[in-house]
Parts: structure tokens; C-alpha cells; sequence
């Protein structure tokens, strides 16, 4: 099957285009209550006098790490990195991007199967200029998921805490019919950094799930073409990969 019968055939389940959206309708309502992006013109005090001409996929790496641990295949089309003032979040240094993940291909007799996972991840670092702004970005990116404004039908929503030393944070991690929607957000001092990461649910264990009868002699973890389950990635980002990133920040500013 060709890659685009591949899209095709995912599209209904894809965030996709649909990222861009989303986030542009949670990051708007932001924005209204959080007021105006940090301006970069004067020279400003806090997190923002360091950060202010920062880029986010420097920031972020890339999103290596990221695509190295969901198993990207491929990159649809190319990272969409910006600075402060740019891009749908003006607030904060952000890198985005959507992702192929593994595929699951399997033949019953004469009918051939083929489903292709993808991802989207969106990363980003709001610097402001005392901890009391800082704080009210982080209530408000907060306040905006917990309220649902893109009306997102999750069915299930779990909350937890990065782990390291952050003055504030939290995780959610929710599930729909077809995704899985995962959000971090923390807050060290006078800056804020997030990460949402959105993936279609495995499609070998989705094939097995739809139709256990065609794998009387298997089972949805044995046919699992992700080399994550949900539990793991969840702990990889909050308990391993933010306190990285946090140092990464610090260690960058320090530097400086």
C-alpha cells in the first residue's frame, strides 16, 4: 500500500492538521488572560533578560530525545521552530512537529492490513521578567487545559508532578476513543516550560483489540509495534526528561 493510502486511511485519528487547532485555541485563551507577550525591545529584568532571543528547537534539541523515545520513523515535513513573539504561542520559545510512528502489517489470507502510528509534539519556554509573571502563566496554561476549551471528548484524565525540584508543576495524561494526550507543564522561578505530546494508540495492539479472533495464538502486548506503553512514556517524560531539560535551561543561562 502507498504512503499516501497509508494517510488516508489514519486521517480520521490523526491530530494532524488538527494540532495546529487545538493548541491555537488553548494558547489564544492563554494569552487573554495572561496578557502580552514578554517584550523583547528594552533590555528586561528575570529569566527574560537571558532568554529573550532564544530558540525554541535549540531548546529543546530538536525534539530528540522525544523522537527517540516514541520511535519516529519519519518527520512530516519539518520542525517549526520560534523565538519570543513568533509562531501560536508568542509567549513562549517553542519547537513543534508531527511525527511517523511504527507500522503494523499483517496479511489474513487474501486481505492485507497495514497502520501507520504518528505523533505530535509541541515543546515550548516562556521566560518573564519576575516570578509573579511567571506564576500567572503557569495557573493560566493550567486553568486552559483543566478547562478543555478545544472540547477534546477524553474518557479518562490522570494528573501527577514532574519530578525534580520545580516551584510548581503538573502532568496530565489523558485518553480518547483513538489517542492518547499527554501534558507537562512546569515553573522554576520566573519561567515556564511545557511539552504536549499526542500519538495515535498503537495500531498493532488496535488490530488485535478490533479483531482477537484473527490472533487466537497472540495478544495485544505481543503485537505491539511501539516500543512504549503509555505508563512508560509518561514516567520517561515527567520523572527523566523535564529535570533534564530543566538543566539543560539552567546550565544554558548560567552560561550566559
Amino acid at each position: 500500500m502507498s504512503r499516501s493510502s497509508d494517510r488516508s486511511r489514519r486521517a480520521p485519528h490523526s491530530r494532524g492538521a488538527l494540532a495546529a487547532a487545538v493548541l491555537a485555541v488553548t494558547l489564544a485563551a492563554t494569552a487573554a488572560c495572561g496578557g502580552e507577550a514578554p517584550a523583547t525591545g528594552d533590555t528586561p529584568p528575570g529569566s527574560l533578560a537571558v532568554m529573550s532571543d532564544w530558540d525554541g528547537c535549540d531548546v529543546f534539541a530538536d525534539l530528540a530525545a522525544i523522537q527517540d523515545r516514541l520511535g519516529v520513523t519519519a518527520i512530516d515535513g519539518e520542525l517549526q521552530s520560534d523565538g519570543l513573539g513568533e509562531g501560536i504561542d508568542a509567549e513562549a520559545a517553542g519547537c513543534s512537529g508531527l511525527f511517523d510512528l511504527a507500522t503494523f502489517e499483517d496479511t489474513q489470507g487474501t486481505f492485507e492490513y497495514r497502520s501507520t502510528g504518528d505523533a505530535a509534539v509541541r515543546a515550548g519556554l516562556a521566560p518573564w521578567s519576575t516570578e509573579a509573571e511567571a506564576e500567572a502563566n503557569f495557573s493560566d496554561r493550567v486553568d486552559q487545559r483543566r478547562r478543555n476549551l478545544p472540547g477534546i471528548d477524553y474518557l479518562d484524565e490522570v494528573e501527577g508532578a514532574l519530578g525534580g525540584a520545580w516551584d510548581e508543576s503538573l502532568t496530565i495524561t489523558a485518553e480518547t476513543e483513538h489517542r492518547t494526550y499527554l501534558d507537562v507543564y512546569g515553573r522554576y522561578g520566573s519561567w515556564v516550560v511545557y511539552v504536549s505530546v499526542d500519538y495515535l494508540h498503537d495500531p498493532g495492539v488496535g488490530a488485535y483489540e478490533s479483531a482477537p479472533e484473527f490472533y487466537p495464538d497472540s495478544s495485544a502486548e505481543q503485537l505491539a509495534v511501539y516500543p512504549f506503553t503509555t505508563a512508560q512514556f509518561t514516567d520517561w517524560l515527567a520523572q527523566e526528561h523535564l529535570p533534564q531539560i530543566q538543566t539543560d535551561i539552567l546550565d544554558r543561562a548560567g552560561g550566559e
